[in-house]
C-alpha cells in the first residue's frame, strides 16, 4: 500500500503500524508497553508522537524495557550460526519452561547470557521444582508433627507473599526464584505435611499466574502407583532383586523412586 506525497511515495512503517493496531485493539491509552531497550530511541518514540499527536493525551503509563540476551556472550546473528531455536531446546530433550526459566534468572534489565550449560541448570531447577510440587500427592500424614506443621506453614505462608513483594519491587524475577528454592528446599528436607496441602497448592497456583511456570501436574496413575507397593513389599521382604527389577519397571514408564525413612517418595524422569 502507497500514495503519492509532496516528498515522495509514502507507505506504512512498522512504527506507524503499531500506533494504530494498539489505538484499533487497545484505545487511546495503554497501561503498560513492553519492549527491548533498542527500541527507545526510535520506534517507542515513534509510537508516542504520532499516538498523541492524533488522541493528545499521553500514550502509556508505564514503559518495560528488557535488555538483550546474548549467546555465549555475543550478540545473537544468523551470519554468526549462534541463534537457537525452542525446537533446538526440545530436540536436546530439554523442557520449553526451562527456557523460561534461564530468562527469569535475570533481571529485566540487565543483559543476559545463553549457553547450553545455563540452560542445563535451568532444566535441573525446573526438575528439582517439580520434585518438590508433587510432594503434594505423597503427603505425610502423622499424629505428632504439630509443631513440624506450623513451621512448615510458616515457611510455605512467607515465601508466597515475599514472592509477590519481589516482583512488585520492579519485576526482580532473580529474588523470586531464590525464594522459592529455599522454600522448596525446606520443604523437601521434611515432606510436605497433610496440613500443609491447601497452603502447598496456593503457591504452586501463584508460582504459574505469576511466573509462568507450570508444576501444577497431575497425580500418577494406576500400574505405577502399583509398581512402588509391589516394590516396597519386596523391600519389607528383603527381596532386593525384585525391588531393583521394580524399580527398572517404574523408572521404563518416566519415573522414578528414592526412599527415606518414612516413605518411597516418586519423581518424573
Amino acid at each position: 500500500m502507497e500514495w503519492d506525497s509532496p516528498w515522495g511515495k509514502g507507505f506504512p512503517g512498522w512504527h506507524l503500524e503499531c500506533s494504530v493496531m494498539a489505538r484499533e485493539i487497545l484505545g487511546s491509552q495503554i497501561d503498560i508497553h513492553t519492549g527491548g531497550i533498542d527500541h527507545i530511541p526510535v520506534h517507542h518514540t515513534n509510537e508516542i508522537a504520532q499516538t498523541e499527536a492524533i488522541t493528545e493525551k499521553p500514550f502509556v503509563s508505564y514503559w518495560i524495557h528488557a535488555n538483550h540476551i546474548k549467546v555465549e556472550g555475543t550478540k545473537m546473528s544468523k551470519s554468526l550460526g549462534n541463534t537457537y531455536t525452542l525446537k533446538d531446546k526440545i530436540d536436546k530433550g530439554l523442557d520449553i519452561q526451562a527456557n523460561k526459566l534461564l530468562v527469569l534468572s535475570k533481571h529485566f534489565q540487565t543483559e543476559g547470557n545463553f549457553t547450553w550449560d545455563i540452560l542445563i541448570a535451568s532444566n535441573n531447577r525446573l526438575k528439582n521444582w517439580q520434585a518438590t510440587a508433587d510432594l503434594r500427592w505423597q503427603v505425610i500424614d502423622k499424629s505428632d508433627t504439630d509443631k513440624l506443621t506450623a513451621d512448615q506453614a510458616e515457611i510455605i505462608i512467607k515465601a508466597t507473599q515475599q514472592l509477590l513483594l519481589a516482583l512488585q519491587n520492579n519485576l526482580d524475577t532473580p529474588l523470586a526464584l531464590s525464594i522459592i528454592d529455599e522454600a522448596f528446599k525446606a520443604i523437601e528436607k521434611t515432606g510436605l505435611l497433610k496440613g500443609n496441602v491447601k497452603l502447598f497448592n496456593n503457591i504452586l497456583v501463584e508460582i504459574h499466574n505469576l511466573l509462568g511456570i507450570n508444576i501444577l501436574k497431575d497425580d500418577i496413575y494406576g500400574t505405577i502407583k502399583k509398581l512402588i507397593i509391589q516394590r516396597q513389599a519386596a523391600r519389607d521382604r528383603h527381596s532386593w532383586v525384585q525391588a531393583d527389577e521394580k524399580r527398572k519397571q517404574i523408572k521404563d514408564l518416566g519415573f522414578d523412586v528414592r526412599d527415606t525413612p518414612n516413605v518411597q517418595i516418586w519423581s518424573r524422569i
